[in-house]
């Protein structure tokens, strides 16, 4: 039974976000809670905000607004990274009535519920019907030179084994079929001996669940049990492992532990264990004192690293770290130059990936059906989008063979055998 009460969510930034707003979603929802679109009028207004960059609170902080526009009398909670870096900035915006951090979202969905006095619960249904984020960690203690997030998540935790693993046993009686596994450092998860190569290795025993996916992990934590873990047929052929710079010396100054050459070999390695496996990034352009040579040595490692997908983007000042105070900060018309020309060769090598991939056939999770096309959409298990031509009746949520047939710099087209 509905109370009568909606609420709307907005979420800025990782996969750790995402799976924290979704809990505090369901928990309205089994308290009576509709959700409704941001555009609507709600009672109650979540938003999870990011730090990762100056660009990113600038985003979190109109979102908020855009919110209060939409509801002028909602209850409106602003938590998330931003939050809880610069609670001011947001508890200054007329219409936001609470600033959480990120230690008091398991409380967000309680603190409504006692406020606005819901009841009637409703069975909770998921969003999502093909993947799903599993949280299995927090925190980070590496403080990248650059990164903002350390002092925004405190401290390193990792879910207890029992916890993840009923959870997702509980995702797969709901029907998703593909698990993802995130974390702030993912590589570091540890709890009652169970490591990320062990944790893979349980959830592949979970009925009903026919891939496992990985987020971000840190280059030092994909070890050789991880890489051994992966060979199962359910888990996906992807990693997407931070680079950052190519440039030793801007790595060293980042503080991050390993050179390019230790990087590419890596790379390497995981290339010769597991076959076709897609290998995405995250690069930093115009971090400071970043030279010309420096930024020549990064587009050499990319184009080495032969990097599947590319997330780039222009260094920004984050107040409160190293690389805040250094000198040597770079002209942003020099950072958006070097972008451009980092995003012309990794576009070339996403293209270069997937050409490889013609003739051969993948298996692609089905999750939507593109209006414009009318073809099916879905992701190979090593993370190249294909719009598929499909026999009438194939629905979502099914994990097909499709033969990929031509990648252009639009698209790539596959047809289901």
């Amino acid at each position: 039974m509905n109370n009568g009460l909606k609420a709307s969510y907005v979420t800025l930034g990782c996969k750790v976000n995402r799976y924290e707003t979704e809990a505090v979603r369901a928990k309205l929802e089994a308290a009576g809670f509709e959700t409704v679109r941001p555009t609507e009028k709600a009672d109650v207004c979540v938003v999870n905000t990011c730090a990762v960059t100056a660009t990113a609170e600038a985003k979190s902080r109109a979102a908020v607004r855009k919110l209060i526009s939409a509801s002028p009398d909602a209850l409106v909670v602003v938590c998330g990274c931003s939050a809880e870096i610069n609670p001011q900035d947001l508890t200054d915006i007329k219409g936001v009535s609470l600033v959480l951090g990120n230690d008091k979202k398991p409380d967000i969905a309680d603190i409504i519920i006692a406020k606005l006095g819901a009841r009637d619960p409703l069975k909770v249904k998921p969003r999502l019907r093909t993947r799903a984020a599993v949280k299995v960690q927090d925190g980070c203690d590496n403080f990248c030179a650059y990164c903002i997030i350390p002092y925004a998540r405190r401290g390193m935790t990792s879910r207890p084994i029992g916890e993840v693993m009923a959870e997702i046993e509980s995702l797969a009686a709901a029907g998703y079929k593909e698990i993802v596994l995130t974390g702030i450092r993912l590589g570091s998860y540890d709890d009652s001996g169970v490591d990320t190569a062990g944790l893979v290795r349980k959830v592949c025993g979970v009925p009903g669940i026919e891939r496992i996916r990985m987020s971000s992990i840190e280059p030092w934590e994909v070890t050789d049990g991880l890489i051994g873990a992966m060979k199962h047929p359910k888990v996906c052929r992807h990693l997407h492992i931070p680079l950052q710079s190519g440039s030793d010396s801007v790595l060293e100054q980042m503080n991050r532990p390993y050179t390019s050459a230790e990087f590419l070999s890596l790379a390497e390695k995981v290339r010769r264990e597991i076959p076709e496996i897609g290998i995405t990034t995250d690069i930093i352009v115009g971090f400071p004192g970043e030279s010309e040579d420096d930024f020549a040595d990064t587009l050499r490692t990319a184009e080495a690293a032969g990097f599947s997908r590319t997330h780039s983007f222009r260094y920004s000042i984050r107040k409160g770290t190293a690389a805040a105070e250094m000198t040597g900060q770079i002209p942003e018309g020099v950072k958006k130059e070097r972008a451009a020309r980092l995003n012309d060769l990794t576009d070339s090598l996403s293209l270069e990936f997937a050409r490889k991939m013609t003739g051969k056939t993948h298996p692609v999770l089905i999750e939507r059906f593109d209006a414009e096309t009318g073809l099916a959409r879905g992701f190979t298990d090593n993370y190249v989008e294909v719009y598929v031509e499909t026999p009438p009746g194939t629905k979502t949520n099914r994990i097909i063979d499709v033969e990929i047939a031509e990648a252009t710099a639009e698209r790539v087209l596959g047809k289901a055998k």
